[in-house]
């Protein structure tokens, strides 16, 4: 469908998939609010409360119908299963819901409550937006592939989705990198002219120059690509800039020294460009890196000088646990482009048994082998030379799935482009390949992303609101003390 037809944007994407969902019975099952996967009747009941009483005037008992709600509902309702049987979207019943959700939340922030200021409104929404938690999305490496990424970020950021969290590692550092350092204006001007951007990021050194070297692309090539795309800031500054909380993965070339998620809060002044190269500086291909920070005076200065750093995949691909305790994220859309990881990363889950199946035969390969690794280990304790198994199990032990999972489509072409620049038509195949695989997810990560969305722009308003009310204020009392003067 979607490759023969090849339509350029999201909504022409979504009237084919429409169509195909109408002939092929589909949107039937959108229709019917029944199914197995969430209590269809009680979110009819709700959805009914909710909109007599924001009719009624009732605010005070709406609010204690929508906390009772959202807190009944929002586990089943991030089930992808509700979004894996119609390429559309979910049951029509879910998206009534979510409506009524948003229209309420907006008529509470809108309106005069009696003993309910606006400063409990303030507190009402804040606490409710940190208890429901953040999205994060993160770029996998990938090489040449990771380009892939640039296509998945611009249909986000098209479709206003794009999280304000955003982790990489290796090639996603780039791309995540070059997205937290632009604003959003500048952001769209780089997504509506990608011709603009530096394409050349490979070199292969002469067999003498591997030799002598010790690596076998030329570094210099990698940092002139990064410091053409990426915007000249450290963490906070990018933050401050931006108000994207930009993540990169690290990981440490001793073995003792545990892998690094540098951010405005762990590295605030480390230098972003600096921590992309080192996140990309795969073993043996490119040497380690050391970062570098501002200090109070603004110079470039070394940070933990006698650490180097290397590609942020080996230890921490999908750094999550960390990203959750750091920025109260609770969801996760992960973009997945390492080849050696996207045979165990399935497009979708549809549950069932062969699913379970496939999932415990993964699982059991993989903890015999992680046993396997824990024995070479131990060996290399003694020889040096078997280190690069603590590498290898790093890998293996890794979780590289997230409740979201835009997966690049493998084939065996792209194993010959790994390591190669694209020309320009392969440059754009990347980016319609990202763009591809995430227009099928959209709906599903809207409906994530909208309690988040509505609960954060009344927080704005009424933070707005405050800070309009204090300067009125200011000025009154001013105005009376002179008065008094006179």
């Amino acid at each position: 469908m979607m490759a023969n037809e090849r339509p350029k944007t999201y909504q022409e994407w979504l009237k084919q998939a429409e169509d195909l969902d109408r002939k092929e019975g589909k949107l039937q099952w959108r229709q019917d609010d029944r199914s197995d996967l969430y209590h269809s009747i009680l979110i009819r009941e709700h959805l009914e409360i909710m909109r007599k009483l924001r009719q009624a005037n009732e605010a005070k008992k709406l609010i204690d119908v929508i906390l009772e709600s959202l807190s009944r509902h929002s586990y089943e309702l991030n089930n992808p299963q509700l979004y894996s049987q119609a390429r559309s979207g979910t049951k029509y019943l879910i998206g009534d819901y979510l409506q009524e959700i948003e229209t309420s939340i907006n008529y509470i922030c809108e309106t005069e409550i009696e003993n309910f200021s606006d400063n409990d409104k303030l507190q009402l929404f804040t606490e409710g937006n940190r208890v429901h938690g953040k999205t994060v999305l993160i770029l996998s490496g990938g090489a040449a592939l990771g380009i892939y990424h640039i296509g998945v970020t611009k249909a986000l950021h098209d479709e206003k989705l794009l999280p304000s969290i955003i982790s990489g590692a290796s090639m996603g550092s780039v791309v995540a990198a070059a997205v937290c350092t632009r604003t959003d204006k500048e952001l769209h001007t780089l997504f509506s002219d990608l011709d603009q951007l530096h394409k050349v990021a490979i070199r292969m050194y002469p067999l003498w120059d591997m030799l002598r070297k010790g690596g076998i692309m030329d570094p210099e090539q990698l940092k002139e690509h990064i410091y053409n795309n990426v915007l000249d800031l450290t963490f906070l500054e990018a933050y401050q800039k931006t108000g994207r909380v930009l993540n990169i993965s690290v990981s440490a070339t001793r073995k003792r020294q545990k892998p690094k998620v540098l951010n405005y809060l762990s590295a605030p002044n480390v230098l972003i460009r600096n921590s992309a190269l080192a996140s990309c500086a795969i073993p043996g291909i490119f040497p380690p890196v050391s970062l570098q920070a501002k200090n109070q005076q603004g110079e470039v200065v070394p940070y933990m000088e006698s650490e180097k750093w290397i590609d942020g995949s080996v230890h921490l691909d999908v750094p999550m646990r960390r990203i959750m305790r750091l920025h109260n994220v609770s969801r996760s859309i992960v973009s997945q482009a390492n080849p050696h990881v996207l045979p165990f990363v399935p497009e979708q889950n549809h549950g069932g048994f062969w699913y379970f199946l496939s999932d415990l035969a993964f699982s059991t390969i993989q903890f015999q082998a992680l046993k396997f690794m824990d024995v070479a280990l131990r060996l290399s304790e003694k020889m040096p030379w078997l280190s690069i198994v603590d590498k290898i199990r790093a890998l293996m032990e890794q979780e590289y799935r997230g409740d979201i999972n835009i997966s690049y489509p493998m084939d065996i072409k792209a194993f010959t482009q790994l390591m190669a620049n694209p020309d320009p038509n392969e440059f754009e195949d990347y980016i319609r390949k990202g763009q591809l695989a995430t227009w099928p997810k959209i709906a599903f990560i809207k409906d994530q992303l909208r309690l988040n969305q509505i609960l954060e722009s009344c927080i704005a308003k009424l933070q707005r609101t405050k800070k309009g009310n204090a300067k009125t204020n200011k000025v009154y009392s001013i105005f009376e003390r002179s008065n008094y003067s006179i």
